[in-house]
């Protein structure tokens, strides 16, 4: 039995990886499991996704606050999707007049522009004030077992560095309250006294200490990745276990999920050829950590019935699905789909994308794992090989970069040449954002020997200052990184971009981040204006005026539909639906129009195998809800591959179904 279903030290227990390789499902699973067998335990199971899915994978409706699951013979789970903005709603309500207090003493600014400034520069602090919420509800031991469902790799990854991004502005706040103090000690000849001020840095300090024992306590805490035997998949997982052990967070036990077991078609067994490299590739990689395989099963797996059914499954304890298996052969012979939803398929689906002849940029976006790398990667190699005299240039939004996996080309963070007329680009958003922190830090180190006289240069005025722009939000590197690719496209040097972006709920951030990043740096430029009076701008400032004009130009090119063209990808799976809605309904808030939808990794309809017939029969009935829920955009079927879908040869395969005339 893996240790993280045996281990009753284990009070926190966090799941995570790539989007899309079962993370809530394992999560759901565990919980279901550890309540049930573990009466005497109450179990509390958290989604700290912004695209919570936790809802649908227990089959029952959770909120922000925490929910009775009823489960078998009296048994209780208890079940919470975070809404991490709310708590920062509560936070500031709490503690805002204590950070306008701190901003007016360190700095020469009025209480006007610094509280609308520090309104706006929380970095990270929703996230923040999530994994603070997980301590103390640990920390109070209303709950024995506390089970977390974290967001994709990338935005996990970052969440990992929150509280050395939290310490800095900690680190921010003392420094504007050390010139209170100095003075205080200097007028009153007295030794200070902490106030309320004092208190609050003094109290968050020790929430985000407690943070960082608590995510490192190796008896009572692990995470447990979860990971698929496919390449990209596999290349995730690794980052993430080496971002996992830099930070000292405990992992015993990695998940290989959705190993395939079941050759009893040509489709089936070249996936099972296929995988069979791979796992051999984990077993050498992940040679440090346990390794707990779970196989594909045909259906998807949701609801407690299911959820019941896997948590025996992984524990070894219960029959390997006899039950569903026996169904499964008695069906064999059910055709996968009915004539009449054939019918409408035919009327309904696009063979292939069409984009009006303005289109400068192609958006790709969905829940993770869905494919939308490899889709966005054929979509540009199609574009150059049907308009040769076109410059096309695709590049990748999310944290956690996958191009160069998905074109089996190593690319980073410059400029690549794919073919003649195909560029790729894993832009490094942190090192853009880290040049431009320590530009401003030098602009301000020379505004102040040129400007200031000696004895008016008062250290902490210095030092505040420099450290002004660790108060920047979340999200100001990834525009920064957009910016860069915008004025490549302004210039000429690309006609068509193609975005890879990260995962819906990371995306939805993204779609929000203009208006706010626009409204900061408006912010952040007026404080620097006011600063002792007007005086001549850095290049610095000069920067951050620039790219507060250009961020409105982004959202206008965004919003344009005749330049911009939106492609959600989905899977013919509930959860895909789901959250296919909530990206649809984002989007058309933004302003942003969806031309396509494509439902990938459909499995092919004429396998013979029960195995096959029984995922086709269940994929056919969200096929058909898609059709209805979504009437007004175009559908693109893409079906499954047996093989990778990893570099030029396959991508090509991929990208011919589609046709080589892309534009009207």
């Amino acid at each position: 039995m893996p240790d993280f279903l045996n281990n009753h030290d284990l009070k926190l227990i966090f799941f995570g990886g790539k989007g899309g390789v079962g993370k809530t499902t394992m999560a759901a699973a565990t919980a279901v499991y550890i309540a049930e067998s573990r009466k005497a335990e109450k179990v509390l199971i958290i989604s700290t996704d912004p695209a919570h899915s936790l809802s649908d994978s227990l089959g029952h409706t959770i909120s922000d606050q925490v929910t009775k699951i009823p489960l078998r013979n009296g048994v209780q789970l208890y079940a919470m999707e975070m809404d991490a903005r709310k708590l920062l709603e509560v936070f500031k309500k709490k503690n805002g007049k204590s950070i306008k207090k701190i901003a007016d003493r360190g700095t020469f600014f009025d209480q006007e522009d610094i509280g609308r400034f520090f309104e706006l520069s929380l970095p990270g602090m929703d996230e923040v004030m999530a994994i603070i919420e997980i301590s103390f509800l640990v920390t109070e031991k209303n709950y024995d077992v506390i089970i977390v469902d974290t967001a994709p790799t990338g935005h996990t990854l970052r969440m990992l560095d929150l509280p050395g991004q939290m310490d800095q502005w900690i680190k921010l706040m003392n420094l504007m309250l050390e010139k209170h103090r100095f003075l205080s000690v200097q007028f009153s000849r007295k030794k200070y006294i902490k106030d309320q001020c004092d208190i609050f840095l003094d109290s968050l300090s020790r929430d985000i200490q407690r943070v960082r024992y608590l995510m490192a306590d190796t008896r009572h805490t692990c995470f447990v990745p979860v990971t698929l035997a496919e390449p990209m998949v596999i290349n995730e997982t690794k980052k993430l276990t080496t971002a996992l052990q830099k930070k000292e967070v405990p992992v015993k036990e990695i998940i290989v999920n959705r190993h395939a077991e079941t050759n009893n078609c040509s489709f089936c067994a070249q996936q099972k050829k296929r995988q069979t490299e791979h796992i051999k590739r984990i077993k050498t990689v992940f040679k440090s950590y346990d390794l707990v395989f779970v196989n594909l099963f045909p259906k998807e797996i949701s609801g407690l019935k299911n959820l019941y059914r896997l948590g025996d499954f992984i524990s070894k304890s219960g029959s390997v699905w006899e039950e569903k298996r026996q169904k499964i052969s008695r069906d064999a012979n059910t055709p996968g789909l009915s004539k009449d939803f054939e019918k409408k398929e035919e009327k309904s689906s696009e063979k292939f994308f069409k984009f009006g002849k303005d289109t400068k940029i192609i958006f790709l976006g969905g829940k993770g794992g869905v494919g939308k790398t490899s889709m966005a990667s054929a979509i540009s190699l199609n574009l150059a090989k049907a308009y040769p005299d076109k410059k096309i240039l695709i590049f990748s939004t999310d944290p956690a970069h996958s191009l160069s996996d998905s074109f089996d080309f190593s690319i980073g963070d410059t400029i690549t040449s794919i073919l003649p007329n195909l560029y790729a680009l894993e832009i490094d958003a942190d090192r853009l954002f880290k040049e431009f922190k320590e530009k401003f830090k030098n602009d301000i180190q020379t505004l102040f020997d040129r400007f200031l006289k000696k004895n008016m240069d008062v250290k902490f005025d210095r030092d505040v200052m420099t450290e002004l722009m660790s108060m920047a939000p979340p999200g100001l590197d990834e525009i920064m990184a957009l910016d860069s690719i915008m004025d490549l496209m302004k210039n000429g040097e690309h006609d068509i971009i193609v975005i890879d972006s990260s995962p819906t709920g990371h995306l939805l951030r993204f779609l929000e981040l203009p208006d706010l990043i626009r409204e900061w740096l408006n912010a952040f430029f007026k404080l620097l204006i006011k600063y002792k009076g007007a005086i001549k701008l850095t290049l610095s400032a000069e920067k951050a005026l620039a790219l507060s004009k250009s961020i409105r130009r982004i959202k206008e090119i965004l919003t344009d539909q005749l330049k911009t063209s939106f492609i959600a990808v989905t899977i013919p799976e509930k959860m895909g639906l789901l959250e296919s809605k909530d990206l649809l309904d984002s989007l058309e808030r933004s302003g942003i129009r969806c031309d396509y939808l494509v439902i990938n990794m459909i499995c092919p309809k004429n396998m013979n195998c029960a195995f096959c017939r029984e995922k086709v029969k269940e994929e056919s009935k969200i096929r058909a809800r898609i059709y209805s829920q979504f009437s007004d955009v175009k559908i693109v079927e893409v079906e499954k591959y047996p093989f990778d879908v990893r570099g030029l040869k396959s991508l090509e395969k991929m990208a011919k179904k589609w046709g080589q005339e892309c534009f009207e």
